[in-house]
């Protein structure tokens, strides 16, 4: 009887490097091509589309109020003590959101004291988005960059067709308990909020969106 011989374990490995080989090649070839057509190459129909709105609240007719000291001509409050403004952020596509980016430009003479971010899905049930899962960042003292982490991380779903991000700020005047400028007296300021989103799918980032929100600022003498 004739004992089988076996191959060299050099020689099977050698047999089956070109295997190994196309197969490698085979799956790096897919995962480009995807990566191609997810990025680079998304239709028209497939690009997430936004529509970005700003509200304010607590400011009726868009309107604060200074009070004034006529004596001391100090600014002693404002009404509302505390300006809150409204962000929202809408998928109106049929392509799930992952990721959303937020420029804003806080108006002169205002400082941002809180920020929080709220989900309103499309049967507007409100989901608190935990201050953890989005950062922010001060280009200039006046310029903001609001970023959240992966949405579908964050809470188990992306931004669907028809929901919305809501990114609120408190906003309180800087220069309350300092004299009126002179300026002020015959021509109350006007302020603009100035907001551009842009969001994500994957690495693919949108054009921004821009929205702008006026308001006026009338004073009242103690």
């Amino acid at each position: 009887m004739k004992r089988k011989t076996r191959l060299p374990k050099r020689i099977i490995a050698f047999l089956l490097l070109p295997l190994f080989a196309i197969v490698s090649t085979t799956l790096a070839f897919g995962l480009y091509q995807n990566y191609i057509t997810f990025n680079l190459g998304l239709s028209p129909a497939q690009k997430p589309t936004i529509m970005i709105s700003c509200t304010l609240p607590n400011a009726p007719e868009n309107s604060v109020t200074l009070f004034v000291n006529e004596t001391t001509k100090n600014i002693e409050a404002t009404a509302p003590a505390s300006l809150l403004i409204y962000i929202n952020i809408t998928n109106t596509g049929g392509t799930p959101i992952e990721r959303i980016t937020l420029n804003n430009t806080i108006p002169n003479n205002w400082t941002l004291r809180q920020t929080y971010m709220q989900l309103i899905q499309a049967d507007q049930t409100q989901i608190d988005i935990n201050s953890s899962y989005f950062t922010i960042e001060y280009y200039t003292e006046n310029s903001i960059i609001i970023t959240t982490s992966n949405i579908r991380k964050t809470l188990g779903k992306a931004l669907n067709q028809n929901e919305s991000i809501i990114i609120g700020m408190q906003l309180e005047y800087a220069i309350v308990g300092q004299p009126l400028p002179a300026e002020y007296e015959t021509n109350p300021p006007t302020y603009t909020n100035i907001a551009a989103a842009a969001v994500w799918i994957g690495s693919w980032q949108s054009e921004f969106t821009i929205t702008t929100t006026t308001f006026t600022s009338y004073i009242y003498w103690l």
